[in-house]
Formats: C-alpha cells, structure tokens, sequence
C-alpha cells in the first residue's frame, strides 16, 4: 500500500496541471461570441496540459537524470509563471464583467428615461418623434393636464346646485371671488380645503414632465437616479447619440406609432459581437426592451 500512495504521489504535479488544463481549456471553449474569454486563456490552458504531461515520471524517465532535473525545474518555473498569466487573464475577465455591468446599467436606466419621455410625448401629440431637440423642449413644456381638486360635496346640496348657486371654483377664480367677499386670499383657500366654506375649486391644472418624473425631488422619490437632459440623448459609453426610428403600423384598423432605439455602441470587445440594448419595435407597436 506504502508503494501504492508513493507511486501515486509521483503523478499528483502532472494530474493537477492536465486537470486545470482541461478546466481553463473547457471554460474557454465554453463561451459564446457575447461573452468570449480571452485568447490567453486557451494558451495557457493547452500549456499547462503540455507541461503537465512533460513532466510524468514515464516521460522524464526517457531523459537522462541532470536533463529531468532541469526540465523539471523549467517545468515549475513556466507553471509559476502561466499561473500568474491565468491569474491576470481572470482578473482582467472579472474588471470587464464589472465594467459592463456598470455601463449596461447606465444605459438601460437612460433608455427607461427616453421611453417614458416618448410614451408620454406620443399621447400628447400622436406620435413619437426622431429629434431629441424636440422631444426635450416638450418635456419642460407645461402641457401634462392635472386634476385638481379642493373640497368636498355635501349631501345638503346636489352637485349641480353647487355650480348653478356659483360655489364651484377655478383656481384662479379664487382671488377675486375671496376679495368679493372680503376674505385674504390665504384664508379662503384654508376654509375651502377644510370645508369651512360652500366654494369649492375644481379645475384642471398644466405642469411639464419635466417637473412631474425628472426633478431632483421626483427622481429622490422613485429611488432612481438624476436625470440631466443634455446627457439624455447621449449614450454612456463613448457618448454617441442613440439612434431613433419611427414610423406608423395599422393594427385591428387603426393607425398606431411605432418607435425603435437602440444604443449606437454597444460595450464589449473587439471584433467581437455585441449584443444592442434597444427598446421597441418599427413593425409592432410596443416599447419594451431587450433587457433582463
């Protein structure tokens, strides 16, 4: 049994390397085009299986004694130094891994801010629109209708008694109804929103999407991050403009816009493909994105 394990010992070196070999050498064949390792990898994958195999007791038996010794110590020195080479290569797999992730991220969150600044913008006007000059000068427009409401109806009066006896209010009716009435304008609003008073205001007021999804405030309250709207139609990586297609679908009879973005550079290697976040469609009528 004693010559057994040290027989066996004598192989340990050789089937570590071959077996990290093939290990390096199976994940390297195992990737796709969106994801490929590093060429380094394979070189060193088949290096390690070489050198693993040059150094079995069989094989080195054919040298002579001082020429083992030497190919021995070759052999540790080379897989010293292909292991700090894997070790980079891995490293390095893992720093682009993280990169893309943060770009991915970046880019997704800012296509999530152009789609929902389009969907509104088209049930606004109808359609989408291909200038972002356009599509950004709308969103600091006040024309997002808001209905706005103070006060309460009571059971004594009918709600059609309330507007024909004049007690239903636009917002800047107020002022002048208060000052009728000898009332600051200040305290007329506390009495109509505590229902001290018959007045009542029902109107429709305007604000911009701007003010209502991108300020500071609004962004703070979705947990997202701050939107700045010179950088919106510039995608993260290398700063290219996203490219925007629209056109019009008919669906069940009816006329419907259809919109398509996608990032003009994608992240990744060279000369390898890329996989193109976008959202919607120039043939369907949807906005949704390509993301996980």
């Amino acid at each position: 049994m004693e010559k057994f394990t040290k027989s066996i010992g004598q192989y340990v070196i050789t089937i570590l390397l071959v077996a990290l070999g093939f290990f390096f050498l199976a994940k390297y064949l195992g990737s796709d085009e969106l994801e490929s390792q590093p060429t380094e990898m394979l070189i060193a994958s088949i290096t390690l299986v070489v050198v693993g195999i040059l150094i079995a007791p069989p094989v080195m038996g054919k040298f002579g004694s001082s020429l083992s010794q030497v190919l021995m110590v070759l052999g540790v020195l080379f897989s010293a130094a292909l292991a700090y080479v894997l070790v980079e290569s891995i490293t390095s797999e893992i720093d682009f891994q993280e990169q893309k992730s943060r770009i991915e991220a970046r880019t997704i969150q800012r296509l999530k801010d152009i789609r929902d600044a389009q969907e509104a913008f088209a049930d606004f006007n109808g359609k989408y629109t291909e200038n972002f000059d356009t599509l950004l000068s709308w969103i600091k427009k006040d024309v997002v209708p808001i209905p706005f409401k103070m006060g309460t109806f009571h059971d004594s009066l009918s709600e059609v008694d309330y507007y024909d006896k004049g007690y239903v209010l636009r917002r800047n009716e107020v002022d002048s109804v208060a000052a009728m009435l000898g009332y600051d304008a200040k305290v007329f609003l506390e009495d109509i929103d505590q229902n001290r008073t018959a007045y009542k205001i029902i109107d429709t007021l305007y604000t911009s999407f701007y003010a209502e999804n991108f300020t500071s405030v609004a962004r703070k309250e979705k947990k997202l991050p701050p939107v700045y709207l010179d950088s919106l139609p510039f995608a993260p990586f290398k700063g290219g403009r996203f490219i925007v297609k629209t056109d019009f679908v008919e669906q069940g009879g009816v006329k419907q816009p259809t919109i398509l973005v996608q990032d003009p550079h994608p992240f990744g290697r060279d000369k390898v493909k890329k996989d193109t976040l976008r959202f919607g469609s120039l043939t369907e009528p949807h906005t949704d994105g390509n993301w996980k």
